[in-house]
């Protein structure tokens, strides 16, 4: 295999992924499964190109066994995570790990972020009824509801941008996404990314975009956060509030510094910010490429769970959506200019898979997609489309319990593997 005398003992070890995130959708699970499937179906094949790469599982897993790896994704957040995670070349972090060691609160506080100091102290206070088991968990609700927002319309935010630097965390998310303290610290260390050089500054993006998903105050993704409603959830959600990005971002910080003394010889892949036509287009397609497709399964999908990871990145105070129906900003507080993907559209999707398929097949290229098969498409559309261009089609199964999102109920899932060829 092409593959095989490719692989230099490096690739033959199992590399830690530095950067995970708390992901609906991963495939971590199963990565290991598709990519066996996929290099002994197509194993003449040394090109990886992941054209949802999301988290980047499937994209860094192909980087370790070899492959050329380019990886593509449309949101801001994922094309972040991307950057760093298939760019080894990380020798600048110790500086930047000493500099954040020495952060103080009254740096967090520091500039226009002094002025939630008090409402910063008030949420200590309900810190410290948890450690000493004597909390009113009804009066930490009442405090959250009482927290004035920015409402997201355009008129309020030009004032905000007039008169505050670098609290759009605080002004937008305190206490709902993340709590307090927590949104300082990421305003802080937005600003704080900005005095290094790209490369540096890409790599402390995404050790942040990776810690948001784990101290956020929500279940499996951002689509809305946990309100306090008992005294148990009110205590869960308080320890979680209390936990420090700063120093969840140093231990992500230093993995990154650990993986770079593992150099994988200079190996770094190409990554694009795209939607799916456009980056096929851009890139170079051939008999020796292998396009790896896992597209989202519902309109928003990734772009509602997730966007204020984007909003973090952009960090570009954003309008919110309206709800005419309750006269406020939604309960989720979403982006008003989200991303949709055709390939969660009913009457979309179709031809989205068929520009897909065709697109790879007119190149020469191998094509796998990873589906579960839902209302929108079902598996026997792809088997009609290869029958339809003359494809040769192959299938495979992985069957998975789908997460309830902090609900009790969980889902039997069959997630299916299409490798399609010439």
């Amino acid at each position: 295999m092409l593959l095989e005398q490719k692989n230099n003992e490096f690739f033959s070890k199992k590399t830690p992924r530095p950067l995970t995130m708390q992901y609906l959708g991963g495939k971590s699970r199963i990565v290991e499964s598709i990519l066996e499937e996929i290099s002994r179906t197509f194993s003449q094949q040394d090109k990886f190109v992941d054209l949802f790469a999301g988290s980047g599982v499937v994209a860094f897993e192909a980087q370790c066994k070899g492959y050329d790896v380019i990886a593509n994704d449309i949101q801001p957040y994922s094309a972040t995570i991307l950057t760093s995670l298939l760019n080894f070349d990380t020798c600048s972090l110790k500086p930047i790990i000493t500099e954040l060691e020495g952060v103080t609160h009254q740096i967090i506080f520091s500039g226009s972020r002094e002025k939630y100091l008090s409402d910063y102290f008030q949420e200590l206070s309900f810190f410290n009824q948890v450690q000493q088991e004597k909390l009113e968990w009804k009066e930490y609700k009442n405090f959250v509801e009482n927290t004035k927002l920015c409402s997201g319309n355009a008129k309020e935010i030009e004032t905000l941008k007039g008169t505050e630097k670098w609290t759009l965390f605080l002004s937008y998310y305190r206490n709902t996404y993340f709590g307090i303290y927590q949104s300082a610290e990421l305003d802080f260390l937005r600003e704080f990314a900005e005095k290094f050089p790209k490369e540096s500054k890409e790599h402390i993006l995404a050790c942040i975009v990776s810690a948001m998903t784990y101290c956020v105050s929500s279940t499996t993704h951002l689509a809305q956060f946990l309100k306090p409603n008992s005294q148990t959830s009110t205590i869960n959600l308080i320890k979680k509030r209390s936990t420090s990005i700063v120093e969840e971002v140093l231990k992500r910080l230093k993995a990154l510094e650990s993986n770079s003394s593992n150099s994988r010889n200079g190996v770094t892949a190409k990554v694009f910010q795209k939607d799916f036509k456009s980056a096929l287009k851009e890139i170079s397609l051939d008999s020796n490429t292998i396009v790896y497709a896992d597209p989202p399964y519902f309109k928003e999908h990734y772009s509602r769970y997730y966007h204020v990871l984007d909003t973090f990145i952009l960090y570009d105070y954003p309008q919110l959506t309206y709800n005419k129906r309750i006269g406020s900003t939604t309960i989720g507080r979403y982006r008003e200019d989200r991303i949709t993907s055709d390939f969660g559209k009913k009457a979309l999707a179709k031809s989205a898979f068929e520009s897909l398929i065709d697109s790879c097949m007119n190149a020469g290229a191998k094509l796998a997609i990873s589906y579960a098969c839902s209302s929108i498409v079902d598996s026997d559309f792809f088997h009609k489309h290869a029958i339809k261009r003359n494809l040769k089609i192959e299938v495979k199964e992985f069957y998975l319990k789908h997460t309830g999102q902090g609900q009790a109920r969980h889902k039997d899932v069959t997630e299916y593997l299409f490798l399609i060829s010439q």
